[in-house]
């Protein structure tokens, strides 16, 4: 079993939850009265350390997720390369912040989800149009539902889950035929997208 949240990932949570609550506040009014009202170098260093103590973690996210984009993008152009997966930018959504990837081929009828977690692990799966055997919308949570044991349950926060969620169904319903297994193809990509990412694919069953 790959952990794909690392032991202190609940940690991280709650310090994040205070940041937004507490810290932003704090930062922000203690960056502008420092700064305004400063009668001395040490006073205006000290606002402006407020300042970059309030972008530095936004700064560093990005870094991380532009990065982790990076990667993804790379396991992509190793899955086109089969020819079974070409879709269009319409048909592809990008999930920056989530670290998340979810493209749609309608002329093939075959999906990519990827998604590398904060533990540095990457799922990397392949569907055909019914692999899928469920979905469900909830305000802005889409979950899919799949046919793997070891990952059941998709879970994808977005404005558009039933957007995304109609297109699945739509191309459950297209009658799709195959002459290739889409699903064990990707699959069979594992060890070169774990060299390509630099971190685990899980052998998901």
């Amino acid at each position: 079993m790959v952990d794909r949240y690392p032991k202190w990932w609940f940690f991280y949570l709650v310090a994040k939850s205070l940041f937004y609550v507490a810290g932003i506040l704090s930062l922000i009014f203690y960056g502008i009265v420092y700064i305004t009202v400063a009668n001395s170098y040490d006073e205006y260093i000290i606002g402006f350390g407020c300042w970059v103590l309030l972008v530095a973690p936004f700064a560093v996210n990005y870094f991380i997720a532009k990065k982790r984009k990076q990667k993804i993008q790379s396991a992509l152009v190793e899955i086109k390369a089969t020819g079974h997966f070409n879709p269009t930018k319409e048909s592809e959504a990008w999930f920056f912040w989530k670290n998340t990837y979810l493209g749609f081929d309608y002329h093939k009828g075959t999906i990519v989800y990827i998604r590398i977690y904060p533990g540095n692990v990457m799922d990397v799966i392949g569907f055909d149009a019914y692999s899928l055997t469920r979905t469900e919308v909830e305000g802005s949570k889409l979950r899919l539902y799949t046919k793997l044991a070891s990952l059941p349950m998709i879970p994808i926060d977005t404005y558009a889950a039933s957007n995304l969620a109609n297109h699945i169904h739509a191309m459950n319903n297209k009658g799709y035929s195959y002459n290739f297994n889409f699903p064990e193809i990707v699959k069979q990509k594992r060890q070169k997208l774990e060299s390509l990412a630099g971190m685990p694919v899980p052998d998901l069953v």
